[in-house]
């Protein structure tokens, strides 16, 4: 924060220099340029000093965005059977186990998986037998070797007919039925739910039944327009903030950039993945993003509390080592950002400047003068 300079009323002045903590050392100087003081020592012990050191300028981007769901922990369950929904068991929102039971399809498709199974039961019963017949057969002479090759590849053939359909009834339930249970295959929330009792549901439908996500970790999609891309970067820091929660800010990073522009709205997607504990943030939220993004180069900055304004200029209060303990220095000031102003000149890294009652004591020297 900067400091605009107030002048003091003569008898703080008079207070000051009777108590003898700032005396003057060298002759007067024009305002353009720098003034040397000495603090006393009492002074000294009492003020807050900040270091300037050169780091990357940080710059700001406001942006905007949604919350949706993390696609890689989302499950978009499509049944594989046609048939009649008879029983819907849970509801959008609702928070549903591995396996739980989302739905009941009542599916003829079930019953010929079923007759299939038990076909092939009863093939591969009588293959085995007729097998077993032709292996006694070939010991005892009575039939050739190629009679009971024929029967054993027909029995494997049988076995390979039976596995195909008990895979087949395993993957749609199992079980010897004509329901057939939708289940979800993974925990989560239930964020779409296309499921209603006496719904037809066919196998080309092109939307999912239910849509279950994992909400520990969701997606902000955030939006950049074209004025924006250049200062964009994967790896670049972000905060959010949403209608719902103004006071709290959700951390994250920009993992993903996708360099193709929206053709309807012209802007282009990053996507921030963030943790959510306590599934405070939801699909299709409205998020308020503040990206912060390091430039290449290195600048010298301080905290923005150090700086003095005055008469549309900067200044700063320099302690040195020297007898005149502090030295008025003009600065320009690039840019401020996240609490620090970066300076393009007037410091140098490693100068140490008065950070509290500065301007207090800018005053004083200005009137000593």
């Amino acid at each position: 924060m900067q400091y605009l300079v107030k002048r003091y009323i003569p008898a703080i002045v008079i207070i000051i220099s009777l108590s003898g903590i700032i005396t003057g050392c060298g002759s007067k100087v024009t305002p353009e340029e720098p003034r040397s003081w000495s603090l006393s020592d009492s002074l000294l012990r009492t003020l807050v000093v900040d270091t300037a050191t050169a780091r990357p300028v940080e710059n700001e981007l406001l942006l905007t965005g949604k919350i949706t769901e993390n696609e890689d922990k989302t499950a978009r369950i499509f049944p594989m059977v046609s048939g009649i929904v008879t029983a819907v068991k849970v509801h959008s929102g609702d928070f549903v186990q591995k396996g739980q039971v989302l739905a009941i399809i009542k599916s003829p498709e079930m019953a010929g998986f079923t007759a299939d199974q038990r076909i092939s039961v009863n093939d591969m019963q009588t293959a085995k037998r007729n097998m077993e017949v032709a292996a006694s057969f070939y010991k005892s002479g009575l039939n050739s070797q190629r009679e009971y090759e024929e029967a054993k590849s027909t029995y494997d053939k049988a076995v390979a007919a039976y596995n195909k359909s008990q895979a087949i009834l395993d993957i749609n339930g199992g079980g010897h039925r004509t329901d057939y249970a939708v289940k979800a295959p993974v925990p989560g929330f239930v964020i779409s739910k296309r499921a209603a009792e006496s719904m037809q549901w066919r196998p080309d439908n092109t939307d999912p039944i239910f849509v279950v996500a994992d909400l520990n970790e969701v997606w902000a999609m955030i939006n950049i327009f074209e004025s924006d891309i250049a200062g964009i970067r994967e790896g670049d820091k972000v905060e959010m903030s949403t209608l719902s929660y103004p006071d709290k800010i959700f951390y994250g990073t920009i993992d993903k950039i996708y360099n193709i522009l929206d053709p309807e709205n012209k802007v282009m997607k990053a996507r921030v993945v963030v943790k959510n504990p306590g599934f405070l943030l939801k699909p299709e939220m409205f998020v308020r993003v503040k990206a912060n993004r390091r430039s290449d180069s290195n600048t010298v900055s301080i905290p923005s509390r150090g700086i003095i304004f005055d008469h549309d200029k900067y200044y700063v209060l320099v302690r040195s080592n020297a007898k005149c303990g502090v030295t008025v220095k003009e600065v320009k000031i690039d840019k401020t950002s996240g609490g620090r102003a970066y300076v393009s000149a007037g410091l140098q890294e490693g100068d140490r400047v008065i950070a509290s009652r500065q301007v207090f004591i800018y005053e004083t020297l200005k009137d000593q003068q």
